[in-house]
């Protein structure tokens, strides 16, 4: 009596070295694609002197309280 209702062959036994790992080989093929998709890239951002990203909610406040000065 077959092991599997819908009578389908089971798939060989893998071997100790493909049981024992947690990725297939098909993971580890998409995952050199996106690695070379998506290479690291540099970028630049300004800072308020306090580490925030520039321009921060303080000195958007002090340019709109500047610009309606006229200053």
């Amino acid at each position: 009596m077959p092991d599997r209702p819908d009578d389908s062959p089971t798939d060989p036994p893998a071997p100790a070295e493909q049981r024992d790992r947690l990725v297939s080989d098909q993971d580890i093929e998409d995952a050199d694609d996106v690695l070379f998709a998506h290479p690291p890239r540099v970028v630049r951002r300004w800072l308020c002197g306090y580490g925030a990203d520039y321009p921060c909610s303080d000195v958007r406040f002090a340019l709109l309280v500047k610009a309606e000065a006229g200053e």
